[in-house]
């Protein structure tokens, strides 16, 4: 397992660091100017890199800023991302314990993105792996996108959020808290739309099937709010096996496309 070291970025050089990476993943069609990262930072927000040792160029790095949701202060996390050679190495999580260490201290205690519904690594990253949860859908949320992972495809996204000062958080960080699986799903009868079948889409829930839902979103009680119990911890969205039936809301139109093996990012 390599070893890295965070560095957070205070200047332009930190963050135009990122550039590159950004094209490598994203496209040039939707990179973030170093010059208004820098600005963000400057304000509030977050920038880190993550350096492999003996490697100058970053594996990887994290962007985000401050915002406010149902009044009150959080931080939405806009990008992550990580070179293909160190994708599995940890790096991912390190960037974002780094994250929420600065939000912490700033008296933030939820960290928040969107994610592609149908990436199942990502999926696996936030739910299995930091312990987020979701609780509201968006359709075709950012409109058309030109960048290669995402041209000519809705951007239906899920809402992300990430009780960053919560023990569940903390256990589930540390390796104290295993992520459901889906047998654990299966056998308390929570509803899923599709099950994976390696890395492409398998066979439906059939009768666990979620009822389908024409509104553009819903939102549920957070997971550690005990009228959610019937959700057995929103384990729906925490299990990287199943696409979450979402509170009754289908998780997309669009036809189902298989992993495309991207790095874990936020947009």
């Amino acid at each position: 397992m390599p070893e890295f070291r965070i560095e957070v970025a205070h200047d332009i050089a930190g963050c135009a660091a990122t550039v590159a990476l950004q094209e490598e993943t994203w496209s040039g069609d939707v990179i973030v100017p170093p010059q208004l990262m820098l600005a963000v930072v400057h304000n509030g927000g977050f920038v880190a890199c993550g350096y492999a040792a003996e490697d100058p160029v970053p594996a990887g790095f994290v962007f985000g800023f401050l915002g406010i949701h149902d009044y009150h202060f959080r931080h939405h996390s806009h990008m992550l991302a990580v070179r293909d050679p160190y994708r599995g190495s940890g790096l991912a999580q390190q960037l974002k314990e780094a994250q929420r260490d600065h939000c912490l201290d700033q008296g933030i205690e939820i960290v928040a993105w969107t994610m592609d519904p149908l990436e199942a690594r990502n999926a696996r990253f936030n739910f299995g792996k930091l312990g987020a949860y979701t609780r509201t859908y968006h359709r075709d949320f950012y409109g058309a996108m030109p960048d290669k992972l995402n041209q000519g495809l809705p951007s239906d996204r899920i809402y992300v959020e990430w009780p960053i000062g919560h023990d569940r958080t903390y256990k589930r960080l540390r390796g104290e808290d295993r992520a459901p699986a889906l047998e654990d799903a299966e056998r308390e009868g929570i509803a899923y739309l599709l099950r994976a079948d390696g890395d492409r889409p398998g066979s439906s829930g059939g009768s666990r099937a979620a009822p389908r839902s024409s509104a553009p979103s819903a939102k549920a009680t957070p997971p550690w709010s005990s009228s959610a119990r019937p959700m057995a911890e929103a384990r729906t969205c925490s299990c990287p096996n199943l696409v979450p039936g979402m509170r009754g809301q289908s998780p997309c139109e669009k036809q189902v496309k298989a992993s495309r093996g991207r790095s874990p990012c936020e947009t």
